[in-house]
């Protein structure tokens, strides 16, 4: 079969053209996000897993949506992926060797957007962004689906480094009680099977991690008033010192 005038010039002319196709504005972080409920195109729902979330209003609704890229001055030809094998494998470098991906609090997401890529697409991929919830009320909504996540990059393998950004409470006024843990405390906790750490047991076990980088969401929220609340209090404040260092030591990384 006689090659395409494409695959015939230059691999360094190839790679200046599938520049300006993966336009991505000079974001090498894309966001991934889950798409709003009836609001994507049919199109999208052919080419792309769908699956079931609970919105995260009082009503907690289920509906069926897929994934979508929620990233700002990103024009993107992935029409020409579909070309053949050969622009598909070196499209395929270009895109998800050369970014690393944020799917935020939406990490329902996760497993489909992966599951729908090839093998080795899969593997160029090494780097992506999770948002962890808070371990009680309110903010206590993620609990099966960060189960699901973890339990599935545990199957996978590929991602080097995991990006984690760590929701957390700040009571507008003094508590009783801890006001900050260290590794050894945490320790003690996650030993003790503390309900606050029960997401770190699935976080433990996802292989082949290099790099953890671990970031704190701290919002503001009413003083302690029960013992979990006080224990998420004071696990807020040693999330960027106490919780970094107790993570990487399990995880055998350096800190």
């Amino acid at each position: 079969m006689e090659c395409s005038p494409l695959m015939r010039a230059p691999v360094e002319v190839r790679m200046m053209i599938y520049d300006y196709l993966f336009d991505d504005g000079g974001n090498k972080q894309l966001c991934i996000r889950n798409g709003n409920a009836g609001k994507l195109p049919k199109a999208e729902h052919r080419r792309r897993s769908r699956y079931y979330v609970l919105d995260k209003t009082f009503h907690r609704r289920c509906y069926d949506t897929t994934y979508r890229l929620d990233t700002e001055g990103t024009s993107f030809c992935a029409a020409i992926m579909r070309v053949s094998r050969a622009i598909y494998e070196e499209t395929s470098y270009v895109l998800y060797r050369g970014h690393t991906f944020d799917f935020g609090s939406d990490i329902e997401a996760v497993e489909p957007f992966l599951s729908d890529l090839t093998p080795s697409s899969r593997q160029l991929i090494r780097e992506i962004s999770l948002y962890k919830r808070g371990p009680v009320p309110p903010y206590d909504n993620d609990r099966s689906e960060w189960r699901n996540v973890c339990r599935f990059l545990q199957e996978q393998g590929s991602i080097r480094k995991l990006r984690l950004v760590v929701q957390g409470g700040r009571p507008s006024t003094t508590w009783e009680g801890p006001k900050e843990f260290t590794a050894a405390d945490l320790k003690l906790l996650f030993d003790i099977k503390h309900e606050s750490l029960d997401w770190v047991e699935e976080l433990l076990h996802i292989r082949g991690l290099e790099e953890l980088e671990i970031l704190p969401d701290v919002h503001y929220c009413p003083p302690p008033s029960s013992t979990n609340m006080i224990i998420f209090a004071a696990l807020s404040a040693s999330i960027e010192r106490g919780l970094t260092e107790f993570l990487k030591t399990q995880l055998c990384l350096s800190y």
